[in-house]
């Protein structure tokens, strides 16, 4: 099982490009949201969550907060383990560039223990062509054996984006995360990003992952944490809208090396699906599957699948 970190911002940034500042103009209300998400992987581990929030002050798909229910169950090999918790939820993203943050704090009762859990963004715009981000996240490790012994995870990073020419972007970033066990892993991304095809949407991507952790991590058998990883991965990226409604797909393949031992391929899937910000509804999906190497299935290819849903209905307008 490989820790999975969720990049919620990123799905919201796609929601946010090519929207209109009038997207803004709506006097805050009520909204109701629920919310779904599941993964499973070649492991045998499937994770099923369901949310439910209140929104009290609910700007648009891009601007609210409230309180969320969060139910979350786990299941592998005939055994199965659960837990819920509630967490206060913000967003505040702009809908041109989309610059802002997104929160969600709160308390989360696992198998094993109860903690505090997090994840923040926040993203800012230093003049047109430098943005910089920060982020921090705090969750249970989503493995079986780290679930049953109520280990959970804190990390925190930093990314800068560089437009070197009008349709060439970079993006790095660095991130550190401590897990409650007492190991650690660093971790460096590098990505390029050319705009090919801009009357189509089409971009081309180049992405690199450095990663150092700890071996004791893997050997202990609670989650995929090895002394060293490098991934090199090569993507088409194509974004399209319509009548307000946006999808962005992109497809990738490439090799990752873990350790001394042979590289092995790397692959990856997604698609991302947002309605109009402004409407009788908000609705996103985000579906994909990747391919790398797993804490059980070594170099024969850990696959992991997903998918991410979210309704959000205005009341009383």
């Amino acid at each position: 099982m490989t820790l999975k970190i969720k990049a919620v911002a990123a799905l919201c940034t796609t929601a946010a490009m090519g929207m209109t500042t009038s997207t803004f103009a709506a006097e805050p209300a009520w909204a109701v949201s629920p919310a779904w998400s599941q993964s499973s992987d070649s492991d045998g581990l499937t994770i099923h969550k369901a949310f439910a929030s209140a929104l009290p002050s609910y700007s648009n798909g891009l601007k609210w907060q409230g309180v969320e229910w969060q139910e979350q169950r786990y299941r592998q090999n005939g055994n199965s383990l659960s837990g819920h918790g509630v967490n206060y939820t913000a967003q505040d993203l702009d809908a041109l560039t989309g610059m802002g943050y997104s929160l969600k704090v709160g308390v989360n009762q696992g198998p094993d223990k109860t903690t505090a859990i997090g994840e923040w963004n926040y993203n800012r715009a230093y003049n047109a062509q430098l943005h910089w981000g920060v982020f921090a996240s705090r969750d249970w490790v989503e493995s079986m054996n780290a679930l049953q012994q109520g280990i959970h995870y804190d990390l925190v990073g930093g990314n800068v984006d560089y437009q070197v020419h009008p349709r060439v972007t970079v993006v790095g970033s660095l991130a550190q995360t401590h897990f409650s066990d007492g190991q650690d892993r660093q971790q460096q991304r590098a990505r390029a990003v050319w705009d090919a095809w801009p009357d189509q949407g089409i971009t081309l991507q180049w992405a690199y992952k450095h990663q150092l952790g700890d071996a004791n991590g893997a050997a202990s058998g609670n989650y995929f944490n090895p002394d060293r990883l490098n991934e090199s991965m090569g993507l088409i990226g194509w974004r399209r809208r319509y009548d307000g409604w946006q999808w962005y797909a992109r497809l990738g393949e490439g090799r990752q090396t873990v350790n001394n031992d042979g590289s092995t391929p790397a692959r990856l899937a997604e698609l991302q699906l947002t309605s109009p910000v402004r409407g009788s509804s908000y609705f996103k999906l985000r579906v994909g599957r990747s391919e790398t190497s797993g804490l059980y299935s070594g170099n024969t290819g850990y696959v992991y699948r997903y998918l991410d849903a979210q309704w959000i209905w205005p009341l009383g307008r």
